[in-house]
C-alpha cells in the first residue's frame, strides 16, 4: 500500500511539471523507507523564513545547476514560476546576465556555496546582511536540498541528458560558465 502511494505522489508530479522521475520510482521500489525518508528530508527544505520569494526560488535553481544543467533545474524553474518569480529573472539569471539583486544574489550565493567558490565568504556576509540570519538559513537549507534530485538521479544511473531550460515559453539556454561539471 505504501509503494502505491508513493507512486501515486510521483506520478503526479511528473504530470505537474512534465517531468520525468524514473528515477524517483525505482527509488519507491528499491525502498519504500527510502523513499519516504527522502520526501520528508526534502519538505523540510521548504522553509523560506524571511527570505524574499525571489531570492528563495534563485537558491533553489542555483543549487540544482551546481548538480544538473538539464531536467532539475527546469523543474526549480517552473517551480519558480508556479510561485510568481517572473520568467525574465530567471532567464536573465541562466543566461549569465543581470537581474533582480535579491533573485542574483540567492542564486550566486547558493552556487557558491555547494561549490565552495573563493567569493563564497563575501556572498555569505551579503546574504546575512541583505535578509537576516534566518534569511541566510532559508536560502542555505533550499541551495542544499535542490541539489538532493540531481544527486540521487545521477546516483541511481539516470543523469545523461542536458538541455535547455524553458521558462515563461522561451528556450534559455543555460551560460556554459553555469553549467555543472
Amino acid at each position: 500500500m505504501i509503494k502505491f502511494l508513493l507512486h501515486r505522489i510521483v506520478s503526479s508530479m511528473e504530470r505537474r511539471y512534465e517531468y520525468d522521475a524514473t528515477y524517483l520510482h525505482e527509488l519507491v521500489d528499491i525502498s519504500p523507507t527510502a523513499a519516504r525518508r527522502y520526501v520528508k528530508a526534502q519538505t523540510a527544505g521548504r522553509w523560506q523564513g524571511p527570505a524574499p520569494r525571489d531570492a528563495w526560488h534563485a537558491a533553489a535553481i542555483g543549487g540544482a545547476l551546481v548538480e544538473d544543467c538539464g531536467p532539475c533545474v527546469q523543474i526549480a524553474s517552473d517551480i519558480a514560476v508556479e510561485a510568481g518569480m517572473p520568467p525574465a529573472t530567471i532567464q536573465a539569471l541562466l543566461a549569465g546576465r543581470d537581474a533582480d539583486p535579491d533573485a542574483k544574489l540567492g542564486f550566486d550565493y547558493a552556487r557558491a556555496l555547494l561549490a565552495g567558490s573563493r567569493d563564497f565568504e563575501d556572498l555569505r556576509e551579503a546574504v546575512e546582511r541583505r535578509f537576516g540570519r534566518q534569511g541566510l538559513v532559508a536560502l542555505s537549507m533550499m541551495a542544499m536540498y535542490s541539489r538532493n534530485f540531481p544527486v540521487l538521479k545521477r546516483a541511481l544511473g539516470h543523469a545523461k541528458t542536458c538541455r535547455r531550460v524553458r521558462v515563461g515559453g522561451t528556450d534559455v539556454a543555460v551560460a556554459p560558465e553555469l553549467k555543472a561539471a
